[in-house]
């Protein structure tokens, strides 16, 4: 079970008509929850399409331009997915969990656009729809990662197979997403997108959170897609690239991305309010810098309980944000052994 999370449910309620209720909660940021209630609830810019997937809510965010929301299935963080329809092709980011179907969603809103898939990067929360497409893209030093996912076995954590009950949130086992094995297209850094007429999407590496981890710049709406930027994960055992997962080679990409805060001006991230301003990065580079003048400084420490051994997390904040998470051994890429 994720860390960090309880069984019992505090007075938080958000009015829903999803067919998935949340059973495991995980301890949320008062502000993060409290713009929810309130976009959730009364936001203008909310669709919902129970004939075709009862398990998210869609906002309109521009013209041509959607976030998805689904609810956690397994404890941890909402989650958000994206998608843009270009003049010929519409581009979807993320898949979620792959319960309900995204697929007929996707098609309904852009009007059946022939569609690409991409991942920002191989978590079960923003990969596991995969399977519900033939191609799914991401950045080249995600698919050692990202092939781990590409199984039947992903969702078997999700509800107890004896009593068919989802184990972090109640929903029907039934609408899990039949699998079949999808190619895997990694592409490199700042490849682009063409949705048609000259209308790009780029991939942006934003790297720490898995060693391919991505964002991707709609050049036309002037948005960034960020993906998850504020903890530092661990690569999988074999990972060509271990040195990508420290908050150095984050902040190296937050340099990159900072000095080009004039292509964009609307910032949204895969689990944060949408829309922030492109100040947001700056704040995020702010953090990454602190960390790497001193590692011992931080904000806060949080600790769990991994049965053998208990994990210890550093927490640097960002401002107008949450935080930088890292472990003092996953700060500079020096610190890495390479396989």
């Amino acid at each position: 079970m994720p860390g960090n999370i309880h069984n019992t449910v505090p007075n938080r309620y958000i009015k829903s008509e999803l067919k998935s209720h949340k059973i495991v909660w995980e301890e949320e940021h008062p502000i993060r929850w409290s713009y929810m209630k309130i976009l959730r609830e009364f936001s203008t810019l909310k669709e919902f399409y129970p004939e075709i997937d009862p398990y998210v809510e869609v906002f309109r965010c521009r013209d041509n331009m959607w976030a998805i929301y689904q609810e956690s299935f397994d404890g941890a963080g909402d989650v958000w997915m994206y998608l843009i329809s270009g003049p010929e092709k519409a581009m979807l980011i993320d898949t979620g969990f792959g319960v309900g179907n995204l697929k007929g969603l996707a098609e309904k809103l852009t009007g059946g656009k022939p569609l690409i898939v991409a991942n920002t990067h191989y978590h079960f929360d923003h990969c596991y729809g995969n399977a519900q497409f033939d191609t799914v893209y991401c950045n080249e030093d995600e698919v050692f990662e990202l092939q781990t996912k590409n199984n039947p076995h992903i969702w078997d954590y999700l509800y107890d197979r004896e009593t068919g009950k989802g184990i972090y949130a109640d929903f029907d086992v039934n609408d899990i997403i039949p699998w079949k094995e999808y190619r895997i297209e990694g592409v490199p850094a700042n490849h682009v997108f063409d949705l048609g007429r000259g209308y790009e999407v780029e991939l942006i590496p934003l790297v720490g959170h898995s060693v391919g981890q991505s964002g991707y710049l709609d050049r036309a709406n002037r948005v960034l897609i960020c993906g998850d930027v504020t903890g530092i994960g661990r690569p999988l055992p074999g990972e060509p690239k271990p040195e990508n997962c420290t908050v150095e080679a984050l902040r190296d990409c937050f340099r990159a991305v900072w000095s080009r805060h004039d292509e964009y001006d609307g910032v949204f991230f895969g689990h944060a309010p949408l829309d922030q301003t492109n100040v947001i990065i700056k704040y995020h580079l702010d953090a990454c810098e602190h960390i790497l003048a001193d590692p011992s400084r931080c904000d806060e420490i949080r600790e769990r309980d991994l049965g053998d051994h208990r994990e210890k997390t550093c927490m640097k904040y960002i401002q107008q944000g949450t935080a930088i998470k890292y472990s003092l051994d996953r700060v500079y890429k020096s610190q890495i052994s390479k396989p």
